[in-house]
């Protein structure tokens, strides 16, 4: 029997299981992937601030980011540079990785290859049904399993958990090319329909990508045409991956002895589908939770709800007005997107942003440079 069970190994689930390791608690991590930080479809991006704030290695980062360039559908484009690196790209392999060695050396036991096919409640504990990479069967228990199962939602169907009310496509492929001096966003609904495409250097090679309301993949191959890296055309093809983007606050995300972390709570910025920073604070937030749980030795569904109401005090208004903020951008057409590029070019929003700007909280910020530059 375990104090906890978490099942998945991305950023939430690791730090979860560091923290509530490091607090003495027994901790069991299930991976299904046969590796952490394995095949992960993700551009890597994390704010500065979030290194301090989680205590989160340096060794991982392959670029910083100070300046951006955007580019409106006709090709005009606006360039901001902060005054310091504002963010990191990061390899998340080594990412993951460093978070799962710092779970491992406070205590908690990570186990790779191992798929939970099926969990259910009892009034003591939760019993799981999971299977390894070699295809036997076990049984484990625990007194509380926390989902961090990413977009994979069929646990939630299971429990009654809830699932994100909208989807983006994502699409991305890591490509050599070292003449990129910037991070690149493009906008325009040839592009990416109700979003944006990006090219994120990280030394040599460079990560193109973009999420879209509309097919992923003919608006990936209209990207690639057009930002057009030559010598790595034709190759990427193979290396194209995909992925859905979840957007939109979720309920319900706790139950009796269940907590749901991360991108499997929908924890994710609706206007960048960027989601390692939400899952960090979040998955911080469930075990501060738990910890209550345990020393009240209360694990009945009213005394899991705290968690929710905790982490939508934090995400509630800026997961909600980031979701508007995609919403009314989507509505604009390329015409009225470049006319907004000719009023942003004059219209003091350059120094609005760099006064009031923060890479993980940015909701607020984006609605107020919409009203000023459409109404």
């Amino acid at each position: 029997m375990r104090d906890v069970i978490v099942v998945g190994g991305g950023p939430s689930g690791l730090n979860a299981a560091a923290r509530l390791a490091a607090d003495g608690f027994d901790v069991e991590l299930l991976e299904a992937k046969s590796k952490i930080g394995q095949h992960v479809i993700c551009t890597g991006i994390v704010g500065r601030e979030a290194f301090k704030e989680f205590e989160l290695s340096g060794d991982s980062i392959l670029h910083t980011i100070q300046r951006i360039r955007v580019h409106s559908p006709q090709g005009d484009s606006i360039e901001y540079e902060h005054p310091t690196p504002f963010a990191c790209v990061v390899s998340r392999y080594r990412f993951d990785n460093h978070l799962a060695e710092k779970a491992r050396r406070r205590g908690a036991e990570i186990r790779v290859g191992y798929r939970v096919q099926d969990l259910s409640i009892q009034p003591d504990r939760v019993d799981l049904k999971v299977r390894n990479s070699a295809g036997s069967v076990s049984r484990r228990s625990s007194r509380v399993v926390m989902i961090a199962t990413g977009i994979n939602y069929f646990l939630h169907h299971r429990l009654g958990l809830g699932i994100p009310k909208d989807f983006l496509s994502g699409v991305q492929a890591e490509l050599e090319f070292d003449q990129l001096d910037c991070t690149q966003v493009f906008l325009g609904r040839k592009v990416a329909w109700g979003a944006f495409g990006w090219a994120v250097p990280i030394g040599g090679r460079v990560r193109v990508g973009l999420m879209t309301e509309g097919d992923a993949e003919s608006h990936f191959n209209r990207l690639l045409e057009k930002w057009r890296p030559r010598n790595s055309l034709e190759k990427s093809r193979d290396l194209v991956q995909y992925k859905a983007i979840a957007q939109g606050l979720v309920s319900k995300t706790f139950g009796e002895r269940i907590l749901a972390v991360g991108e499997a709570a929908g924890q994710v910025k609706t206007t960048t589908g960027g989601g390692i920073y939400f899952g960090l604070l979040c998955s911080s937030i469930a075990v501060d939770v738990l910890k209550e749980c345990f020393r009240a030795s209360d694990f009945s569904e009213s005394a899991m709800s705290e968690y929710e109401k905790r982490w939508k005090k934090r995400l509630r208004k800026e997961i909600r007005l980031g979701y508007q903020a995609r919403k009314l951008c989507a509505r604009l057409s390329d015409a009225q997107i470049d006319r907004l590029f000719r009023i942003a070019r004059n219209d003091g929003v350059i120094p609005m942003i760099r006064e009031q700007g923060n890479f993980d909280w940015h909701g607020e910020l984006t609605i107020k440079l919409l009203r000023r530059v459409l109404f």
